[in-house]
């Protein structure tokens, strides 16, 4: 089962019945009564998008999580001072243009 609030691809149990996903912590049927997946995504990325219950995967990213979700575009960043194009997830650091996909 995947996480609909942050594209987790190996929930043990469907996001349904006040099952709680172990990756972003959504309790299904609880947080989602009054905010929508994308609300409770937003809220998820503004805190950090940090792991939620044990340990994460070996290697997870939660951006690389979210992008091969479809649930966030890929960013593309131009590099200063040429015209190159890079794909793929860019965190900002320095003075770097950041441009969504």
């Amino acid at each position: 089962m995947t996480c609909p609030v942050c594209a987790y691809p190996d929930m043990p149990y469907p996001p349904a019945d006040y099952n709680i996903c172990p990756c972003c912590g959504t309790e299904f049927g609880n947080d989602d009564a009054m905010l929508s997946h994308d609300q409770l995504r937003a809220q998820w990325l503004a805190n950090g998008a940090g792991w939620f219950f044990g340990n994460p995967p070996v290697g997870w990213n939660p951006y690389m999580q979210l992008i091969l979700g479809q649930l966030l575009p890929p960013l593309l960043v131009n590099v200063a001072p040429t015209d190159d194009t890079v794909a793929g997830l860019v965190v900002r650091q320095g003075n770097y243009d950041l441009v969504a996909a």
